[in-house]
This record gives C-alpha cells, structure tokens and sequence, in this order.
C-alpha cells in the first residue's frame, strides 16, 4: 500500500481509497472523534489518514466579521492510530470556536470539524459546546410525556413554511424559526376557532411531523442580509441544527437549545419528529469530507471524476466503513441528544442495503430505538458508482432490506394522481382508465409482490400523494381537469375538491404509512410551481388563511386519520394482514373490498379502538353513482350478484362516510351517520366507508 500520505491523481486515489487493505488499516472504531467536551478540557480528534499533518485552530468568534479573523491559539495535532490527529487543550473551552489546519494531497486547507457538534454563523468554524447548558427545561423528562407508538400519520413541513404567514398567529420575531413551534393557541386573527401551527396540528390529529432539512445546510445566509429560501438539501454540518432557522445564528449554542425547544414542543403535544437526512451528497465537493481526506467519502467514476446519481454533482460513498460509520454516529446523536423520532433518508437509493440495514440495528441498540421510523426515497437521480458486491436499497431490492425499513410508494402515488414528471397525465381519480389492478396492488401496499419487489412486512410502504417535491396535489389535479397549461389555482374548484377527497380516501386506506404534505389536507397551492426548492417563502409558506378556508376538506382529513389510528388491522406489520382483505366485484372504474380485524392477529393495543370489526370501502372514480350489495345483503339490481368473496358477518352495516364528510363526537371518535342495510350507493368520485 505504501505512504498513504503523498500525493495522487484522483484515479490513483480511487484505487488506493476502494482497497480492502486500506479499509483494514484504517478503520477507526473508537466514539471519541470531534470535540470531547469537559469541564477542564477538551479533547479533539480527526481522523485524516492521508494527511501530512494538521493543526487545530482556536477563535473566539465564530465568523471574521464579528472581529475574529486570526485565531489566538494554534496547536500541531499529534497523529496517533487509524490515523486519527489528536489534541489536548486545558480550561473550559465551551463557547471557543475551532476548525483544523489539515495538508493532504499537497494542499493545506482550514475545515470545520466533520463531527463538529456546534457551529457558528454559516458553518466556516466549528463550536465546543457544553450540550448540558444547552438543554431546554425539562429536557431529561421530555420522551416521558408521549402516548405508546401509534399507528403513524405523518406531516412533512419545511420549518419556515410553517410559520412564515404573517396571518399564521405567530410573532414577529419567531416567523419561520424553531421557536414558532413553541408559540401557544396561536389562530388566525384572533379568533381562537381558527387554528394554526402548533393548534391546527392539534386539531387535525396527525402523529408524527416530517420536517424537512434541519441540520446545518450551505444554500441559504444565516446572517439574513439576502433575502432567501431554500429547502435545504445541501449538507455543511450534519451533527449541527440550520442557522437561519434560530433567532440567533452567530452564538451556536442557541441553534441547538432552540432546536430542542421545537422538538419538546412537538412531544407536548404528543406529536413525534421525523428528521429528514441527506447521507447521499454534499452541499459542493468543497466540503468537511475532501479537505480532511480527499476523495474517501465520494464515489469516482474509472477515470477518477467524481459519480453523479444524485444530479448534484457528487455521490457520497456508504459502502466505505467511515462513512458508514459516521452515518450511524450521526443518526444516533441525533436520536439521543435531540429525541428524534424518525429518519427519512433523501435518494436512501444511493446508499447500500447493508448500510441501511446497520443503521437501523444500531437504532434498535437504543433505548427505545425500535419505536423509531426509520424509511426513505428508493431510488436515486442516476447511475451511481456504487463499489462491486454492494447492493443499492432501491425498490426493486425491497426483499435485502430489513422489514422495518420503509420506502415511498410511487406505484401507489401514480395509480392515484397520474406522474408526477407528466403535467397532464391523470390517474384513477381524474379519469384515467384501466387503472383498477394498481389501485387493489395499492390497498395492499404492493406487498401482492405486482410492482416486481417484494416487501417484507405490511408496513413498508409509504402510501401518499404529495410531498415536497413537485405538484401539490391539488396543482396536479387542477392541472389535469383543464387543457390550458395556465389554469386558476387559486380558485375554488368542486370537481378538484371530490378528487381530492377520493385521493387522500385511497392512500389512508392502504397497507403502509399515510404521508400527506402539510397543508394538502387544506387544498394547499404553490399556484403551479412544481420545484419551489428555492423559490420565495411566499410561494412556500402555509396559506392559513386558506386553510380555513378549506376546513371541510381538513375536516375530511382529520375523519380518516382518525379512522386509520382507531382501526387495528392498519397497524399490523405481518403480511398474514393480506387474508383479512377480500376484493368485490366491482364495476370499471370502481375498487371495493373489506378489511377485517381479528384478534388472533398479531396483538394491537390502541386507544379509542373502533368498535367495528369490518370495513366495506368503495373507491369510486366514475362521474355517476353506483349501487353495492352489501355483504349479506340484497341488492336493488337483481343482476348483481355478490362475489364469493363476501364476508357474511352478522350486523348492520354502519355509514361512517359517504365521500365528503365523517360524524367526528369530541376529538377522538367517529360515529356512524346511519345504519344501511342490503345495498349502498357510492356518490360519483367519492370514497364509501362501512363499518360493522
């Protein structure tokens, strides 16, 4: 292998970097890499294998505009095993700002710390902090207060979409930061029967909470002299919460205790957080990762440029150990000193099975740690140069994952809503035919192994319509009720509001998780801008003057998820749910089918349990109304005969909805609106749901 420390062309690299020999030598398995922080001192320790040599730096501020352009102490790093640089420095140092001085591949260039746990304005210099001192009030406590796992509803929200609004109830000063979140019995125009944020989630009964990048990202100045937006997939600092977000972005302690601060929040209201990472690129290659050892962290191409499955430019390498290893040091921190409930993996396609599947049993390892969520995007942007013998946790390799990974379905998005790539192509709500074999591989979870993968458990699927990305749902479907490529988001549209509602019916009553882009569930329109990645906040933010506007079809929402947490089938991961499924006949254009409950099923305790057995569900995308026999029953149309797949069960069928509302007593429990019996008619573009 020779001195790993001279200087290499960028193939040379590649093939020194993807050896077994040099994976052997220099994988470090110790947990002390970063800033290890004491009371009195501080040791740091980077692991830099290839370098020459490295130095720390010390600042006492955390940007050269705030007076701090030199450092007042530099130490030579003494290179110890593995190849990790080490240096100990006496005194309390919390609040002292740091970065490494490192020479590699002939070049000397100062970094902030890979495992850097703090930071300071835009993420140039790294921060030791004292993470006790950063703890909100009754932090110690703060998992203690949330219910048993429920069966998941998640709500993906950008953390300034939230609260941006000027109507959105929250003050001035905390718009579009973490502390918006904490604000209490906010609403719109101080009419307390209007909520918004923290109360409208509340009210509307989702579980979890989805937000979109919140560790450190490059796009975007903390300092807030540009006015800008971004989503925020372009990791700097992935152990350090996003500046911008704080009311403060030059102190870094504050970032991370305000960051906390949302998340208790979030708990108090019983609402678990899903944080969504982005392990498969870097913000530039001019990152932590090539400056501290160049090359190693990113897949090459043969000729040594480097690989692009992600269309930003680098591909980061998961196979290799380190990164494996700093992947599941970093989803670990993020689970334990901030109590997060969920990771989303962006383009997790990219990464290797075996990397996902260790992740997810180092999750396990904690306390805990099985109740946390764990799915992702399984695909990637292109062709990636993965290393051979590894496996990339793409769909199609479902079977190689664990079962409690999950993965978005978008089999069960496109049967539903047409391609999200094709403006005008529709899917089973808005008039496309044929499409009735998907929507029953949909109800279950594509688990029937139709889609050419095969998921393990019943809860692998993620079912949904919208997110981040592209259309809003409502954009789409307004999109396909017109020919004209410029059409009137903003106005009110019955026919999109009865595909809306048939649409959301569908994917809550699929095997999987539910997942709807916040403020779908209130017809939410960015007015036709399908990649709003950094558009104006607002063209992002929440509407809640629309969301009231829209509260029946919130109301709807709010019936189904109710629904979905109270019926137990919907919770259980064994495939052995499918034999509780049963299809009816059922006319073009239409699917029905039942879903029963069992008790001998895998055990399912929940609260406020529904009191029926069996549900009859009817989707129905034709423009007229169509009779059903129910099971058991007789129908008007002496020519429709039931299926031999009828479950006679004693007892009149209960309505809980006929496509555009539910009966909702109190905020826990539906009711039935009437007691049908024989047949029922399902209203064009609705969904039915019967319970017995």
């Amino acid at each position: 292998m020779g001195d790993v420390t001279q200087k290499r062309t960028p193939g040379e690299w590649r093939e020194l970097l993807s050896s077994q020999e040099f994976e052997e030598a220099y994988e470090y398995e110790g947990d002390d890499l970063g800033a290890v922080y004491q009371t009195q001192g501080t040791d740091f320790a980077l692991w830099a294998p290839t370098a020459e040599r490295a130095e720390l730096l010390l600042y006492r501020a955390g940007s050269a505009e705030e007076g701090a352009a030199e450092p007042f102490d530099r130490t030579e790093a003494v290179r110890t095993e593995k190849g990790v640089f080490r240096v100990h420095k006496s005194g309390d140092l919390s609040g002292v700002y740091y970065t490494w001085l490192v020479t590699a591949d002939g070049q000397t260039q100062e970094t902030a710390d890979p495992y850097a746990k703090a930071a300071g304005v835009n993420g140039q210099r790294s921060m030791v902090i004292n993470l006790k001192k950063a703890e909100p009030e009754g932090w110690d406590k703060d998992q203690e207060k949330l219910p048993k796992a429920p069966a998941p509803v998640v709500w993906e929200v950008h953390v300034g979409d939230f609260s941006h609004d000027p109507q959105s109830g929250v003050s001035e000063e905390n718009r579009g930061k973490y502390k918006a979140f904490s604000e209490k019995d906010t609403c719109l125009d101080g009419n307390t029967g209007n909520p918004t944020c923290m109360s409208w989630l509340k009210w509307l009964g989702i579980t979890h909470v989805q937000i979109l990048p919140m560790y450190d990202y490059g796009s975007v100045d903390e300092t807030g002299k540009k006015l800008q937006y971004n989503w925020g997939y372009d990791p700097m600092n992935y152990f350090v919460p996003e500046g911008s977000y704080a009311t403060d972005p030059y102190h870094g302690e504050v970032r991370v205790r305000e960051c906390r601060e949302m998340i208790r929040a979030l708990h108090r209201a019983g609402i678990r957080v899903i944080m969504d990472v982005v392990y498969n690129h870097t913000f530039s290659i001019d990152s932590v990762f090539q400056k501290t050892v160049p090359y190693y962290f990113y897949r090459q191409e043969a000729d040594g440029s480097f690989s692009d499955g992600s269309a930003c430019g680098n591909d980061t390498a998961s196979e290799r150990r380190m990164y494996r290893r700093y992947m599941i040091d970093c989803i670990c921190y993020w689970a334990k000193e901030y109590h997060v409930d969920g990771f989303r993996f962006d383009l997790m396609g990219l990464h290797d099975t075996e990397t996902m599947n260790e992740i997810r049993a180092a999750l396990d390892r904690l306390p805990g740690g099985k109740e946390i969520l764990m799915y992702g995007e399984p695909w990637a942007a292109g062709k990636t140069a993965i290393q051979p013998g590894y496996e990339q946790a793409l769909k199609c390799n479902a079977a190689l994952l664990s079962d409690r990974i999950g993965f978005f379905n978008d089999d069960i998005r496109d049967s539903i809503k047409g391609s999200v790539f094709e403006v005008k192509e529709t899917g089973f709500v808005n008039g496309a035919k044929g499409l009735e074999t998907q929507i029953r591989s949909s109800v279950l979870g594509f688990c029937d192994g139709a889609g050419g993968y095969q998921p393990s458990s019943a809860q692998q699927s993620v079912s949904y319509v919208s997110a981040h990305d592209n259309y809003t749902l409502w954009d789409k479907l307004v999109h396909t009720l017109t020919d004209s490529m410029e059409p009137d988001f903003g106005a009110y549209n019955e026919a999109a509001l009865a595909q809306n509602r048939l649409a959301a019916g569908i994917y809550f009553t699929c095997l999987g998780i539910p997942f709807l882009q916040a403020g779908e569930e209130a017809a939410r329109t960015k007015y036709g801008d399908d990649n709003s990645y950094r558009s104006a906040a607002k063209v992002n933010q929440l509407d809640w003057t629309r969301m009231q506007e829209y509260r029946d079809l919130a109301e709807f929402y709010r019936g189904l998820i109710l629904l979905r947490k109270s019926f137990p089938a919907w919770r259980q991961r064994s495939l052995e749910v499918l034999d509780q499924i049963s299809f009816v006949d059922a006319p073009e254009g239409c699917v029905a089918f039942t879903i029963r409950t069992e008790a001998a099923a895998e055990s399912v305790s929940i609260d406020n349990a529904a009191p029926w057995q069996e549900l009859f569900i009817i989707y129905n995308a034709k423009k007229e109304a169509v009779e059903f026999r129910l099971p058991g029953g007789k129908c008007s149309d002496p020519e429709q005969e039931p299926s031999e797949n009828y479950f006679a069960l004693e007892g009149k069928w209960q309505l809980l909805t006929d496509g555009t509302r539910f009966k909702i007593k109190g905020d826990t429990q539906l009711e039935q609106m009437k007691e049908l019996e024989g047949s029922v008619w399902a209203e064009p573009v609705s969904i039915t749901i019967l319970g017995r």
